[in-house]
């Protein structure tokens, strides 16, 4: 702001003061912007630190998972185990571990489950026959 040089000293005075005011007022507002964003900033660096955190945090318990899956794998890709228990599960529980055992990269193990269950769920199917023909010839 240019001061004209024909007005008068309080005049003069008074302009410069107003001029001082206007451009300390802008100086503290400025000041206060600064304040403000300084403190955005410092949410934002809080959730990236945070956010870091939490994906560290992520990756272990995938690393714990992936390992204690593949650890599963590793001892129900047993065809003794399959052929010794596999009749002691229901449908949905034998094809949950075929899925389980094919998501761990051993599909072949879940098809094992699977035909071990296929094939006690018909032994039992047929010993449940017998037993109802022999309670047809008690009862008859």
């Amino acid at each position: 702001m240019r001061i004209p040089f024909f007005t008068d000293w309080n005049e003069r005075r008074k302009l410069r003061n107003e001029f001082s005011y206007l451009a300390l007022d802008a100086f503290y507002k400025a000041l206060d912007d600064i304040d403000a964003l300084e403190a955005k900033v410092e949410a934002e660096r809080e959730k990236a630190a945070n956010a870091i955190v939490q994906a560290k945090v992520t990756a272990l318990a995938h690393r714990a998972m992936n390992h204690a899956v593949a650890e599963f794998a590793e001892l129900f890709d047993n065809s003794d185990l399959a052929a010794d228990q596999a009749g002691g599960f229901k449908c949905a529980e034998v094809e949950a571990l075929a899925a389980l055992l094919a998501a761990a990269g051993r599909p072949a193990a879940g098809e094992m489950w699977l035909e071990f269950h296929k094939v006690d769920e018909a032994d039992g199917l047929e010993e449940n026959a017998e037993v109802i023909e022999d309670a047809e010839v008690v009862a008859g």
